[in-house]
């Protein structure tokens, strides 16, 4: 799909990069300059420039423009949301209380209900340990 946006040069370019914002401008970019040049193309029946004028050419560029500032500020806020990591403060509380409680709850578990307790609460805490390791996981969700 990219080829029929962007020549293969610069779809190339834009795959074979490594960073990764600037694949998503160069194609945004694209995108508005298509817009533009459908909007302001002549009128090949009748000759006439249309330059923008308030007919139909108009209200396209003016709703393709729109679609394309939606998907910049989507990709805006998704690149918000993947530049932002948890502070180092939250996750160390987090981990300090969780791994205190499992601690707790192993001992009062055993001194209340014997050994056979254990097994259980290993396993709890395992489930519970995996849910923190894949919360940290998806700190970064995009990469």
């Amino acid at each position: 799909e990219l080829g029929q946006l962007l020549t293969d040069s610069e779809a190339e370019a834009v795959l074979n990069t490594s960073d990764v914002n600037l694949g998503t401008i160069v194609i945004l970019n694209k995108l508005r300059q298509l817009a533009w040049k459908a909007a302001t193309a002549k009128d090949t029946q009748g000759g006439s420039d249309a330059s923008l004028d308030l007919g139909p050419r108009y209200m396209l560029y003016r709703q393709l423009n729109e679609q394309i500032d939606e998907m910049t500020g989507a990709w805006g806020a998704a690149e918000r949301i993947s530049a932002t990591p948890l502070p180092l403060v939250y996750v160390a509380h987090l981990r300090t209380f969780l791994l205190l409680y499992l601690i707790l709850w192993s001992m009062e578990s055993a001194a209340n209900h014997g050994w056979v307790s254990i097994p259980i609460v290993f396993a709890a805490s395992w489930g519970l340990l995996g849910i923190e390791a894949a919360a940290v996981e998806c700190e970064r969700p995009f990469q």
